[in-house]
């Protein structure tokens, strides 16, 4: 995922990132075998700026951090809706950050189903992912939580023989069973499918905006991206037609292509171009505290360079055989 940010360009080699200039805060939270959702939590508050609240760590503490982040890239989640008392937890703590001046943007899910946590969640910027026409790929979770939509890769092959026709390429490790090179993802070699891919694009673009107009608040970035989405496209190039997607409650699952609508998919399809420019044109609202907090109010002097905290995560499912 970080590649499709903060990766460098204009020098030649590999493949250019969304966020022009803007630099990366990678903070680990789950490992290969997964994670615990205090962990997520965790990384968020130290991510915004904010001292994790105790019962979420063990000594020893991590030290503050005195560059916090103008957005947080959460690309992981559960199927579960954000309404239980689990997702309490994540519902104060995007709260929490998003005071601070911090967006959280999500992935959709990958289950064709209603969007889970904490894509579900009250505050945060939820992203479903399109094919390369831009209808809804087959994978991509859905709701009315849904604020945006944006690339998520499809292959249309399915089979592990055939290329992967249409991945969102990115920087990755070349290592099977161990950290090798790094390298680059293509049609044939790891290639990278799912809204976890979505939400980038999308964190990159926010970043972009607080870029040129720092005192955007939250709330702000996530309406100027949704009043300059392009509309979402009426027909395929698939035979026959694909249907029109549906509300979750009425079509629980829906793996397969279907014509997004603003009900389910957001506004529409994620442009870049048209929200940095609005957002440079935009009045500005409050401006973020910035410096570390510890809880209790105190801070430091103000700090707000452009980062961008991602928090990374393993695809939510990694089946070739639902990129469609």
């Amino acid at each position: 995922m970080a590649g499709l940010i903060p990766a460098a360009r204009d020098n030649g080699i590999g493949l250019a990132g969304v966020g022009f200039h803007v630099k990366g805060l990678p903070v680990r939270v789950l490992g290969k075998c997964g994670g615990y959702v205090s962990d997520v939590i965790a990384g968020m508050y130290w991510a915004a700026g904010i001292a994790p609240p105790p019962p979420l760590l063990q000594s020893p503490l991590p030290p503050p951090n005195r560059t916090p982040a103008r957005v947080i890239n959460l690309s992981l989640g559960t199927d579960e809706p954000c309404t239980d008392d689990l997702s309490e937890i994540y519902r104060v703590a995007v709260e929490k950050v998003t005071a601070r001046g911090t967006l959280v943007v999500t992935s959709a899910g990958n289950s064709g189903a209603a969007v889970g946590t904490p894509a579900g969640c009250p505050g945060v910027l939820s992203v479903a992912g399109v094919r390369h026409v831009g209808t809804k790929v087959g994978y991509s979770s859905l709701g009315p939580q849904v604020g945006i939509s944006a690339p998520a890769g499809n292959c249309v092959n399915v089979l592990d023989t055939e290329p992967c026709l249409f991945p969102l390429s990115t920087t990755t490790n070349l290592g099977s069973r161990e950290p090798g090179e790094s390298g680059y993802s293509t049609t044939t070699l790891q290639p990278t499918v799912g809204t976890s891919f979505s939400a980038p694009l999308v964190s990159g673009a926010a970043a972009l905006m607080f870029a040129v107009n720092p005192g955007l608040t939250p709330q702000q970035v996530i309406e100027l991206i949704r009043n300059t989405a392009r509309p979402f496209p009426t027909t395929s190039d698939s035979t026959p037609q694909p249907p029109f997607c549906e509300l979750p409650s009425v079509k629980p699952l829906q793996e397969s292509e279907c014509i997004c609508t603003t009900a389910v998919c957001g506004a529409g399809l994620l442009d870049a171009g048209a929200a940095v420019l609005a957002a440079s044109a935009a009045p500005s609202g409050k401006a973020p505290a910035g410096g570390w907090q510890d809880g209790g109010g105190g801070e430091d002097t103000p700090l707000w360079p452009l980062l961008l905290a991602l928090l990374l995560a393993l695809r939510l499912h990694g089946r070739r055989a639902a990129a469609t």
